[in-house]
């Protein structure tokens, strides 16, 4: 696959896991023609995934990838102000790295 074909898989793969949020992964594939079932490996979003998103979407896959961040480190209380800090934090560092990992930056963030 070509760096762009790839980029816009993903892109559209993270856009079904923004939509799924919010709605049933049976209303996801008949309302946006996407397979709710595709796989995509957190660890690997990149920056770029994250920034070009529109706000609803970024905000709604930034809110689960902190949730995943969260529970990898095996935590299970958390403070809206730091979900908060985090994201944004991670967001600045995105915009200046856009082939960074933003499981990686998030992850970082959040040990402040």
């Amino acid at each position: 696959m070509t760096y762009f074909t790839n980029k816009l898989f993903t892109k559209s793969a993270i856009f079904g896991l923004a939509a799924a949020t919010v709605m049933s992964p049976s209303a996801v594939a008949q309302d946006y023609g996407l397979a709710p079932a595709t796989p995509v490996d957190l660890k690997e979003i990149s920056c770029w995934d994250i920034v070009t998103l529109n706000e609803d979407d970024r905000a709604s896959v930034m809110t689960m990838m902190y949730g995943y961040s969260i529970a990898q480190k095996g935590t299970s209380t958390i403070s809206p102000e730091a979900v908060q800090v985090a994201i944004v934090l991670t967001m600045t560092d995105c915009v200046e790295k856009p082939d960074a990992k933003v499981h990686q930056i998030l992850s970082e963030k959040m040990d402040r």
